[in-house]
């Protein structure tokens, strides 16, 4: 018997790029980076409809940056009636650094965001009864 997972959306907000993490079973999977511009909205709704998505996660950090991410979840919040929930994300992009340096992918270039998202996804997810 299968056991069935809720869909989790993992959003790490930025200004300029949004790192996106889906959730898979009960793993977190980096899914993409989008810009953050007029599209971004349309293509996070592309994402709950395709990925069948039933909770949206949104990382939130500290001060002036928490602010915006409260406004952006406010704005998502008018366009869908998919549940938001917020996660502390403050350490995730200096997870991944670490992870990627102790991987031997130091020299890896490109952004993280998405693999930010993972990181604080997973550590939510974690938290849930229903992924144990």
């Amino acid at each position: 018997m299968s056991v069935e997972f809720p869909k989790c959306l993992a959003i790490d907000y930025g200004t300029v790029r949004v790192g996106l993490a889906v959730s898979r079973a009960s793993l977190a999977d980096p899914l993409e980076i989008v810009p953050n511009n007029e599209h971004l909205f349309t293509r996070l709704l592309e994402i709950i409809a395709e990925e069948h998505i039933d909770t949206v996660v949104i990382g939130i950090s500290e001060q002036e940056m928490a602010e915006k991410t409260r406004a952006f979840a406010s704005q998502l919040a008018d366009v869908t009636t998919i549940p938001l929930v917020f996660t502390d994300e403050t350490l995730s992009s200096k997870t991944v650094h670490e992870k990627l340096i102790t991987a031997k992918k130091s020299k890896r270039t490109g952004h993280i965001d998405h693999y930010a998202a993972a990181e604080f996804l997973q550590a939510w997810m974690d938290e849930q009864e229903v992924f144990a």
